[in-house]
């Protein structure tokens, strides 16, 4: 499935300049989400664009690839405590180094209220301090990680079906000719099932479809992706997140 960093950086130049793929690709998708269109781009689709460590791996490889990075958001998706990733957006950790016997030395801090916005959409929900929830996380990244393009695919992602299984297919193939998608599609855990009903047979019609595959590189070591790691944040962080919490006391 995946795509070596070198290989990407250069078959996505020779296939964007490909004008033929390229109105084949948009004739399949039938509109191109925000920002695309302009040039290749370094593609990273979550949620809520953060300053945790995947963001700082994503920005560090996409620079390599000499590409713009974009977050392809979906603010219109919802807070969901069940769920680790969203979990870690709303309950931030911070690492603060390694202790005298190589141990993690984190410290772990409630942004929101779980009571009041566990389940409202990430565009809704407000940290305990007041400012909009999307707003905190933005403003954070924009200051630690500047140069990342931020969108909101939310209108984008409804209009090809609002749903995983109806909007992949077409999500995958912006991949084809318009950017490199970095992700890491885990073959355990609880997103092992995700892939196997939806990313996989979406991965297939494209390739079906176009006769070559999308461009996909791993954001973060293969080795290393199950790693809670990569949703902490650097320690820094961490005096002004207390500072604001304090501030709502």
């Amino acid at each position: 499935m995946y795509t070596s960093l070198q290989e990407a950086k250069e078959e996505i130049w020779k296939r964007w300049n490909d004008a033929d793929l390229q109105r084949e690709v948009l004739k399949y998708i039938g509109e191109l989400p925000e920002k695309f269109g302009h040039e290749p781009l370094a593609v990273l689709a979550r949620p809520v664009a953060t300053p945790n460590f995947e963001f700082y791996a994503f920005k560090e490889v996409a620079q390599r690839a000499s590409l713009l990075p974009l977050c392809h958001g979906f603010l219109g998706d919802k807070l969901c405590s069940g769920n680790s990733d969203k979990l870690a957006l709303g309950k931030l950790t911070f690492f603060h180094g390694k202790g005298r016997n190589n141990g993690d030395k984190t410290i772990s801090r409630n942004i929101i209220n779980f009571h009041t916005e566990d389940g409202q959409p990430f565009k809704d929900a407000r940290t305990a301090w007041g400012e909009e929830f999307v707003t905190f996380h933005h403003r954070m990244l924009s200051a630690e990680l500047p140069g990342v393009e931020l969108t909101d695919n939310t209108i984008w992602l409804n209009k090809m079906g609002g749903k995983p299984e109806h909007f992949y297919p077409r999500l995958l193939a912006l991949f084809v000719c318009h950017g490199v998608l970095f992700e890491n599609f885990h073959s355990e855990g609880h997103e092992a099932e995700f892939n196997h009903q939806i990313v996989r047979p979406a991965y297939e019609r494209v390739i079906k479809h176009f006769g070559i595959k999308p461009l996909i590189v791993p954001v973060v070591p293969i080795e290393r992706e199950r790693e809670q790691y990569w949703t902490w944040y650097p320690g820094h962080l961490e005096k002004e997140v207390t500072a604001l919490l304090d501030s709502a006391k």
